[in-house]
Parts: C-alpha cells; structure tokens; sequence
C-alpha cells in the first residue's frame, strides 16, 4: 500500500513538471516578470513627481489654568493639505499618525473675555516641526482657532487622606498623615460645588511598614470637578515602639482656700506607648494630670474620680493609669 502511494505521488510531480516545461507557460512567466519590472520602473518614476495630500493632525491643549475649563465645541483636529514628492507622501502615510500639536494655554493672546486665538503662524510652525524639509503646507484648516473657555466657580476644601496601613510586629505609626497640600481649590458649578466640604485621596494600602513613608496620591474629584492639584504627598510616620513608666502626680490647681482636698492616692502610674526615639524625651513635666476642684464637687456622693492625662505629647500613641480612679475626702 506504501508503495502505490510514493508511486502515484511521483507521477503526480512529474507530471506538474512537465505541464509547466511547456514552451507556452516559459513565454508568460517571461512576459509577466518584465511586466511587473516595467510596473515597478514606472512607480518608482511616478513617486520622484510632486503630489498634494491632506492629512488631519490632532490638536492638545496643554497647561490650562485649573480655574478654566474648555468648551467641548473647540476644534480637536486641524486638516492639512501637504505638498513633496510622492515618496515622501508615501512615507508619511506609512507612518500613519502625526505627533498631536500642542497649544500652550499661556501663549495665547486674548480674543475677548472668554476666548483665545490661535494664530495661523502657531500652526504653521507646530506642524512644520513634524515634517521633511522640503515638504512645503499648502493650506490649513481652520487656518485659524478660536478657543472658547468658561471661568468655574471655586471652593477651598480640606484634603483627607484615605490610606490603609498595616505595621510588623513592635512598630506603629505614631503621628497623624501629613498632606503636603491639607487644603485645595476645587473648582466647578457652582451647584456641583455647594455639597462638597471636602475631599478625599484615592485609597493607598500599606501593609508590612517598618519605617516612616513618604508617597503621592491622586485626589479622588466627583465627577466635573477640577483641582489645582491632581495629587498631593503624604507621609506616615512610622517607627519602633516601646513602653515607659512615669509617676505623675495628680494635681487640683483651683481648690477654695477653705476647703482641704485628700486624694488615695496622690500619686498614679503611668504606662506609655512611645517610639523609641522618644525614650528619652518622655518626662513626668511631659505629661500632666490636672482635675479641676469642681469635677471633686460633682464625683462627691461617690467619693470616687477617674483619671485621664490632660496634657501629652501628641506621639504618645496610647496610656495607661493605675489606678485609673482614685479615691477622695472633700474638708472644709
């Protein structure tokens, strides 16, 4: 069975190479090489001539005031009409999209209280950036661009972080996140704008920090709402923690010159949870428990206070008092 099909595959090829060694086909494979060769000849003659072709380049508007915002009527595109020789032409099809021309905002001149012109010259020396020297513009249009834009209504709303972070073991963050800009302009409707106090960075998770971090984040706007600053930095503190034991005093600073306040006991204990840098920055002037004589007046039928520290530094990240009430006896 193997042996009839390599037969008869055999036949088959020789049988195509006889069909083609025919001296007909040898004329049309002749005619039809120089046939294209003449084509080609031809093309390449055609391309060396000057030809005109329209080409449409995108326009962006760059380093817009954030107070201002663009009509949606303004021209997103120019048409160019371009003149070189054909080679060049195909060569600039070939590359299929120009690079958009910019418009910088503040370049402009102003046409009236709410628009801006581009000038025929700015185009033409933009686009001419992007072309081949001997590519000469035959026309643009519009030859000239009026840009329209409206002044939005403002606002200065506070900026709140919106950050999750997690610490290893033994470390924590030991002072609120710092915004480089806390508070922004927003700018929009003046309805858009009512309801809105303040605003919030896009989420930024944190897991595993060991140490004081410094990122930018992207304010999250409402949609229409523009910002004079589309991110801002933020900074978390974070470092090694440790406790520390303080005696503190309990103080009345206002008792009546007639009156005699015992307190049991006079002196508390009080367990802090610091960085470690702040070791030894921690002293009992640091801190403060004061209880004013009108809060004894009111805890008087009890004859029981509780205690709270009424002054630390803002790095103590948490206390703890023992006792965490004391007991009292009012004389006069």
């Amino acid at each position: 069975m193997q042996n009839k099909l390599k037969s008869a595959l055999e036949s088959t090829r020789l049988s195509v190479e006889a069909f083609f060694r025919r001296q007909q086909w040898k004329e049309i494979f002749i005619f039809l090489f120089f046939l294209l060769l003449s084509s080609g000849f031809w093309l390449l003659q055609s391309l060396q001539q000057d030809y005109e072709r329209r080409m449409e380049i995108p326009l962006r508007y760059k380093n817009i005031p954030a107070e201002w915002i663009l009509s949606k009527d303004n021209p997103q595109k120019i048409s160019v009409v371009l003149r070189d020789k054909g080679t060049t032409l195909m060569y600039y099809l070939w590359k299929a999209n120009f690079v958009p021309v910019d418009i910088s905002i503040p370049d402009l001149s102003h046409l009236s209280d709410s628009s801006l012109q581009v000038t025929g010259r700015m185009l033409d020396a933009a686009v001419s950036k992007q072309l081949i020297a001997s590519t000469s513009i035959v026309s643009i249009e519009p030859r000239e661009v009026e840009l329209r834009y409206d002044i939005l209504s403002s606002r200065l709303v506070t900026v709140v972080p919106n950050v999750s972070i997690t610490t290893i073991p033994g470390f924590q963050m030991y002072d609120s996140i710092k915004v480089s800009h806390a508070e922004v302009y927003l700018y929009g409707s003046t309805k858009a704008l009512d309801t809105i106090t303040s605003v919030s960075t896009e989420l930024v998770t944190l897991e595993k920090v060991s140490k004081t971090r410094e990122f930018t984040a992207r304010l999250d706007l409402p949609a229409g709402i523009k910002a004079e600053y589309e991110t801002v930095k933020l900074t978390v503190s974070v470092e090694e923690f440790t406790e520390k034991k303080i005696q503190m005093q309990v103080v009345c600073p206002d008792i009546p010159f007639n009156y005699v306040l015992r307190m049991f006991p006079s002196n508390v204990e009080v367990v802090c949870n610091i960085p470690l840098s702040r070791f030894k920055d921690l002293t009992e002037e640091a801190l403060e428990i004061e209880i004013p004589f009108r809060e004894f007046e009111e805890y008087q039928a009890t004859g029981k206070i509780p205690i709270k520290l009424t002054r630390k530094p803002s790095w103590v990240v948490s206390s703890i008092i023992t006792p965490n009430e004391l007991e009292f006896i009012i004389d006069k």
